[in-house]
């Protein structure tokens, strides 16, 4: 597992998988929730900075909308193809957890759980207090998790995933450790590059926080007017993933 002092570099290895078109359906997902819960409260051409942007699909979704956007990923190799995809955006090599950055957004964002990622609540803590001192007063942080609540059981019970494509082949063997609510994920890739299929092998672990305790966190970090909502009942996006959606508000200072 990645050490608490290391940047996550994990998603070097497979960031070119994140643009297949098989995947894509995940971002416009993603892109309605922010729609329904984010763009309608914060003014047109608001900076929007997208906490894990990964290979910047988001990010090029909000330029065409005419939003300005700042994306922050651990992976080096997200970035280089975020940097093609969204050649307008700027973007920030650094990890949720350590990034420091004066208040400047209107909003934050961060999908397809990517503080799942973060595996202790003290850090936890950390990125919420990092999210929180980067919004301007009255900004907007929402943010997709798989909490232990409605995670856990699909989690245990899933074994294995994965796709075919003509040049990519991957294998997802998923486990679950129920004393930690540590969710583990050993991919397999098979990608052909110049005419050989070459394999890389790497392993994921995400942790399931609860609703109580992310919730203690974004009051501990000082944000108000919490929300939470159940993505295919509360937001009726359909074809959704278990994730439950957390919007919060920096306030305006008295």
């Amino acid at each position: 597992m990645i050490s608490s002092k290391e940047r996550n570099t994990n998603h070097d290895a497979i960031a070119s998988m994140y643009d297949l078109k098989s995947l894509l359906e995940r971002h416009d997902m993603a892109l309605e929730c922010i729609d329904k819960l984010i763009l309608k409260n914060i003014p047109g051409g608001a900076h929007i900075f997208d906490l894990g942007c990964g290979t910047g699909q988001i990010a090029q979704r909000l330029l065409k909308r005419g939003y300005q956007v700042t994306g922050l990923d651990s992976s080096e190799g997200m970035l280089n193809v975020a940097r093609e995809n969204a050649p307008d955006a700027k973007f920030i090599l650094d990890d949720v957890r350590f990034f420091k950055l004066p208040p400047t957004f209107h909003a934050i964002i961060s999908t397809d759980g990517v503080l799942n990622y973060v595996l202790n609540t003290e850090e936890l803590q950390e990125a919420l207090q990092n999210v929180y001192n980067a919004l301007l007063e009255n900004g907007i942080f929402a943010f997709e998790l798989y909490i232990k609540e409605f995670g856990e059981s699909s989690w245990k019970n899933s074994e294995s995933a994965g796709g075919v494509n003509d040049d990519n082949v991957w294998v997802d063997i998923l486990s679950y450790d129920i004393e930690n609510k540590i969710g583990r994920k050993d991919t397999t890739r098979l990608q052909l590059i110049n005419g050989i299929w070459e394999r890389s092998d790497k392993s994921f672990y995400l942790k399931l926080h609860s609703e109580a305790e992310v919730k203690s966190a974004l009051e501990n970090a000082g944000f108000t007017e919490i929300n939470i909502y159940d993505i295919n009942r509360d937001l009726g996006v359909d074809k959704a993933s278990e994730t439950t959606c957390f919007v919060c508000r920096k306030p305006l200072n008295k």
